[in-house]
């Protein structure tokens, strides 16, 4: 069953004792398109996406999961693969670097070519998404994460999510393929993110629905939502060291060598 939900429904006495205890309400529904409600959302802990109702047309739909997919630092996994692709010259030959980017719009025209049919970024949902906050210290801000060759001036792999306080929380990703030139650079993204919020301070990603092998191939634990939700309101409402940000060159350059998005 899926619920409706509008602002006024978002206060903290609510959420405490009404929402956040049920577990028979995941999913909600409302036709607010309204850039403080989806952030409000966000930072309840609700990962919104969209989907067309035969009624109202397309609705955004709000979800309060039973379970996360929690990364946390110590426990990421680098497979073989990347491991013998962070080795190579391959790397150094393409100048990889991974880029932060406010906003992400280039992002967002990669997903929805990458993902042509079934995908939930309707076009409301799109035009939102370029009403969110994108530099807004450690509140919420939506994210771009660009990994780019150089040398091709070539985005290879990328993916759209959001910060809030010492969190990251991704939406949607995309990869090159099927070229076997880039093949495990989505998996190398995703590692060279994990190890740049480890560094900035972040405390750890919330990757969202558990049921994705990948999420677990890297190392995340499924979380039930009594105990992920007290980190996460704890986490949202600290800074992290650095606000992720900017570009990191190449798969090994730490943070204290970055340089500008456009460098």
């Amino acid at each position: 069953m899926i619920h409706p939900i509008s602002p006024d429904m978002l206060g903290e006495k609510q959420l405490r004792d009404e929402f956040y205890p049920d577990l028979t309400r995941t999913l909600f529904w409302s036709t607010e398109w309204d850039p403080d409600f989806y952030v409000a959302l966000a930072k309840a802990g609700f990962i919104s996406i969209s989907m067309r109702n035969p009624e109202y047309g397309v609705v955004l739909v709000p979800e309060l999961q039973k379970a996360y997919a929690v990364l946390d630092w110590p426990n990421l996994h680098v497979s073989r693969s990347v491991q013998r692709l962070r080795r190579s010259e391959q790397l150094s030959r393409e100048d990889i670097e991974l880029r932060v980017v406010g906003g992400g719009a280039l992002v967002l025209e990669h997903l929805l070519a990458y993902h042509k049919t079934g995908t939930w970024l309707a076009e409301p949902y799109c035009d939102l998404l370029k009403t969110l906050p994108f530099e807004n210290g450690s509140g919420f801000a939506l994210r771009g994460i660009e990994l780019w060759s150089r040398k091709q001036e070539k985005l290879v792999a990328g993916e759209l999510g959001y910060t809030i306080g010492r969190t990251y929380t991704s939406l949607s990703g995309f990869c090159t393929r099927p070229a076997r030139e880039w093949r495990h650079f989505g998996t190398l993204q995703m590692i060279m993110l994990a190890e740049r919020l480890r560094d900035f301070g972040y405390a750890f990603w919330n990757m969202g629905h558990p049921v994705q092998k990948y999420k677990r191939a890297l190392g995340a634990r499924i979380i039930a939502r009594e105990e992920f939700l007290p980190r996460w309101l704890a986490a949202t409402c600290e800074e992290p060291v650095e606000v992720l940000d900017g570009a990191l060159p190449n798969a090994s350059t730490r943070k204290g060598q970055l340089t500008s998005p456009g460098a």
